[in-house]
């Protein structure tokens, strides 16, 4: 006849928490982020601002003959700020910002309100007014300095 006895191995260290205590950290987590969907990039936006940014000028002298066009700014940051009430072109808080594509387009969304627009390119860039509408995109396409005189 043999017996078997069975051996307890004991860990150093902090104890596991048991499985069910895990899967339901998991599941409210992922409960949460469920509710933030809709905010993502991919979620169709309904309402912001879309437009380009312009560098210029790109060449010291322009003439009729040989015009010297801006050119669209790729990888360029835009920022979308509350607008001050009362106080067009003075920037509050920011609210959104997104990156301008390779042919300076760019398209952030927000919801309905006036907001400030600029990006950051070249030596400065202008600060533009936005008002969104519902169901609406703003049109700002925001004019950058290179400083070529």
């Amino acid at each position: 006849m043999t017996t078997s006895r069975s051996l307890s191995v004991r860990r150093s260290g902090p104890r596991r928490p048991p499985r069910w205590v895990l899967v339901g950290i998991m599941s409210v987590s992922s409960a949460g982020l469920v509710g933030c969907g809709g905010q993502g990039p991919g979620a169709a936006a309904r309402s912001g601002v879309t437009g380009t940014v312009h560098l210029g000028p790109q060449c010291p002298v322009e003439t009729v003959d040989d015009p010297c066009d801006d050119r669209p700014a790729s990888g360029v940051a835009v920022t979308v700020a509350e607008q001050v009430p009362g106080d067009s072109y003075t920037t509050g808080r920011a609210v959104a910002s997104g990156l301008t594509d390779a042919d300076g387009v760019f398209r952030i969304a927000v919801a309905p309100g006036d907001y400030v627009v600029t990006a950051t390119a070249g030596m400065s860039c202008e600060q533009l007014d936005a008002h969104v509408v519902a169901d609406s995109f703003a049109a700002v396409d925001i004019p950058c300095d290179t400083g070529i005189r």
